[in-house]
């Protein structure tokens, strides 16, 4: 990251990094459940997720930094699998979802840890 990306998404990449945060513990809450939705903790993880999500959406991005953080809400709903890094739509017939999984796939591979 450069200063030029620093300042020109600031506030979407401060938003990234705590959405990054709430991501990781809604996963954390969903662990010991194994798909079990009616939890306390999980409602709670994924209602901090959604809120930052509704926030990084008001913003649009002005760099691939920027980018990657939205990128992140995607992958937030899109993430059916309990191993990171797994979305919905890898194994479509259709070459335009495959293609979109990939692109998408791309920029998240840093959250995919």
């Amino acid at each position: 990251m450069n200063t030029m990306t620093e300042a020109a998404d600031a506030e979407l990449l401060a938003l990234g990094v705590e959405f990054r945060k709430a991501w990781d513990a809604e996963r954390a809450a969903f662990a010991p459940w194994g798909g079990e939705t009616k939890d306390i903790a999980i409602d709670a993880a994924h209602g901090a997720c959604a809120a930052l999500a509704d926030a990084i959406n008001k913003i649009t991005p002005k760099t691939m930094d920027g980018v990657r953080v939205v990128a992140m809400v995607w992958g937030w709903m899109h993430y059916l699998s309990e191993h990171p890094g797994e979305y919905e739509g890898a194994d479509s017939e259709f070459p335009g979802e495959r293609a979109g999984h990939g692109v998408m796939t791309f920029l998240l591979k840093d959250c995919t840890a």
